[in-house]
This record gives structure tokens, C-alpha cells and sequence, in this order.
């Protein structure tokens, strides 16, 4: 069965074109060994000992779409449509999505699902230019609707099951979740520029090509820009395009601000052609103080939690939005379709956990 809260999304074409110029990521990676701001020896906040995503008190247990928790504002399993994309889509909490009008880039697949009889399924098909897709889901107050007002949250997880292809590569960038004001419904494309701590923010998480090396890539006002990259693009040109959005990555010298890299202590790889369960948590900051977290793990089990991240200034500004995203554009890919399917989708403020 499948259920939905009404929320939903729906990106623009802007997003992905400036997202490619962030593909030489210059950014400084910052480790955290999870010496600090936990609150239970096994490197998690949930107050239990096992170092999982959902602690003593689960809150999935039994539950799934036919039977939600109460907390959860979306759980999407694809089951409705009976495998038809747009019968699908146009029940669905996902507004639309990135190539979701191309069944080469974003379709509904049979084929060793999870769970149930479908799975969304991101084909990266050589007739579609081997690129990624993505849907996109907002917490609308009210209607689902483009350009809704939207509810608002300082702490989001977001919880997915993945299948990569036994043969998958790459990835530009992957899973995100993040937020804007509540009335700010549209996507910016800020790659390249440095957040002011009031338009958005958010973080991703990504993998490195063939190893499947996992880690954050995250935007901050901290954050360390790279000052040398006249030497590959026209850094005045994302000056140019920053000042326009009120961004101030430029007011002091001309740089070039990618995603910064934050992983785990040990490498730690994504599996590939098998099911996995992914879950991702960012918790907002206090309005500029340094008490931000982010974390992410992989079959119940944590992979790494970064604290201490200072995100927003804003005390409006907060999550509201999920990308269910394999970002792959035709250069990125060279003549190779990196194939994935994400089943049983879930959102919540609160842990969820895998079973």
C-alpha cells in the first residue's frame, strides 16, 4: 500500500545548470571523530547503545505506508499507479522533478524492488544522454501545490532504501535535505556562492567515483571558497551571479565557494547491487551559534555525525525540503549509465530507522 501527507515539489532547470560548475569541488574536507556532542558512548543522540538511526524508542517498528507513524510527513513506497509514471505522479506527495517527463531519466520500475511491486527507478538511459533525475518533495502547509507555504522544521530526517547497478560509477552529487523560508518556495542555485545564513541551507550527501567513498557536502557562512579558480572558470561571472542573489561570496575578493567535505575518520563505501538503507539527519543551529548537526546512517548503523556547524542566522529559516536525487549530467557521465532505485521513502522530525 501507499500513503502520502500532501507535501511536494517542484524544482527548475536553473538548479542543475549551476550545479554543474561546482563539479571541481575545492572545498576543505573537515573530519569529526564523533569526540563530541553525542550524548551516549556509541557516537548517536537517541539515548541508546547499539549506534543506530532510531534508538530504544523506535519509532518504525511495524509501520509502513499502509500504516504510518504518526510523525512521519511522507512515506512513499510507489506502490500507486500500478507501475503507470504519471498515474503515479499525479497522486503522489512529489509534485515533479528533474527529467521526471523523460521515462529514460525518472521512471517506475519492476525489476527486484525492495518492497511490494514497484521501485522508482533512475535508468540514466544512453537515449536520454545517460543523465540522472531527481524528485523533489516540499512540506507544504495546506495543498499540495506548487508554490505553496511551507511548514518548517529544525530537525529533519530523511530515510531511503537504494539499489545501486553492479556496474554503477559515478554520481555528481546524491541525497539532500534542506530548507528555505516558508515562503520561499523555489530553489536557488547557489552553487559557487557563499550562504548568508537567511536564503537556504541544506547538505548532501555524496560518494566518490568508483569507490563509493561516502561523505557531506555542505554550504555555510564559514565555510572555506577557493581564491584561485580564475584559473579553470570566470570566477567574476559567479561573483557577478552571487551579488544578484544577495550572497556575499565576493565582497571581500573574488573566489569561488563549492560544497565543503566533512566524512568519517575510516573510509566508509557505499555498497552496490544490493538493497540498502540509507538515513540522513540534519538538526538546525541555534541562530548563529555553532550547536548544528548533521548525520547519516547506512543499515541502522551510524557512519558519521559532524556537530558544531553553523548554518543560519535566521531563526525562520529551517527544513522543509527533500531531494531524492542521482544529479548526472551527459559530460559527467561519459557514455555510461550509472543505474539506481530508491524504494520506501520516508520523511520525519523524528528518528525512523530501517525495519
Amino acid at each position: 500500500m501507499w500513503c502520502f501527507n500532501r507535501r511536494g515539489a517542484l524544482p527548475r532547470f536553473i538548479v542543475w545548470g549551476l550545479l554543474v560548475i561546482g563539479c571541481s569541488d575545492s572545498g576543505a574536507d573537515g573530519d569529526d571523530d564523533d569526540s563530541g556532542g553525542d550524548a551516549d558512548a556509541d557516537g548517536d543522540t537517541d539515548g541508546d547503545t547499539d549506534g543506530d538511526a532510531d534508538g530504544d524508542t523506535d519509532s518504525s517498528g511495524s509501520y509502513d505506508c499502509a500504516t504510518p507513524h504518526p510523525s512521519w510527513l511522507l512515506c512513499e513506497d510507489f506502490e500507486r499507479g500500478e507501475g503507470d509514471f504519471d498515474s503515479w505522479l499525479a497522486a503522489s506527495d512529489f509534485i515533479s522533478g528533474v527529467g521526471d517527463d523523460d521515462r529514460g531519466r525518472v521512471t517506475l520500475s519492476s525489476d527486484n524492488p525492495h518492497a511490494g511491486s514497484w521501485a522508482l527507478h533512475m535508468p540514466a538511459a544512453p537515449s536520454s544522454g545517460y543523465q540522472g533525475g531527481s524528485m523533489d518533495w516540499r512540506a507544504c502547509d495546506g495543498p499540495q501545490q506548487p508554490n505553496c507555504s511551507m511548514l518548517s522544521f529544525d530537525r529533519l530526517h530523511f530515510r531511503t532504501w537504494v539499489r545501486f547497478a553492479p556496474d554503477h560509477r559515478y554520481v555528481h552529487h546524491f541525497l539532500s535535505l534542506g530548507g528555505s523560508q516558508p515562503d520561499d518556495y523555489w530553489y536557488h542555485g547557489t552553487a559557487g556562492c557563499l550562504p548568508n545564513g537567511s536564503l537556504a541551507m541544506g547538505t548532501t550527501v555524496d560518494f566518490r567515483e568508483e569507490t563509493h567513498e561516502s561523505f557531506f557536502y555542505t554550504y555555510f557562512p564559514e565555510m572555506a571558497c577557493d581564491t584561485n579558480c580564475d584559473d579553470y572558470m570566470d570566477a567574476q561571472a559567479v561573483c557577478d551571479e552571487c551579488e544578484a542573489k544577495g550572497l556575499p561570496t565576493c565582497d571581500d575578493q573574488v573566489q569561488c565557494c563549492w560544497g565543503n567535505h566533512f566524512g568519517p575518520p575510516a573510509p566508509h563505501y557505499f555498497p552496490v547491487d544490493r538493497w540498502f538503507c540509507l538515513e540522513i539527519m540534519m538538526q538546525a543551529n541555534t541562530p548563529g551559534e555553532h550547536d548544528g548537526e548533521m548525520a547519516y546512517w547506512l543499515d541502522d548503523q551510524l557512519v558519521h555525525r559532524q556537530s558544531g556547524m553553523m548554518w543560519r542566522t535566521s531563526p525562520t529559516l529551517a527544513m522543509n525540503r527533500v531531494r531524492v536525487q542521482h544529479y548526472i549530467t551527459q559530460s559527467d557521465a561519459q557514455g555510461h549509465s550509472n543505474k539506481v532505485w530508491f524504494d520506501d521513502v520516508v520523511v520525519s522530525p523524528e528518528p525512523i530507522g530501517c525495519q
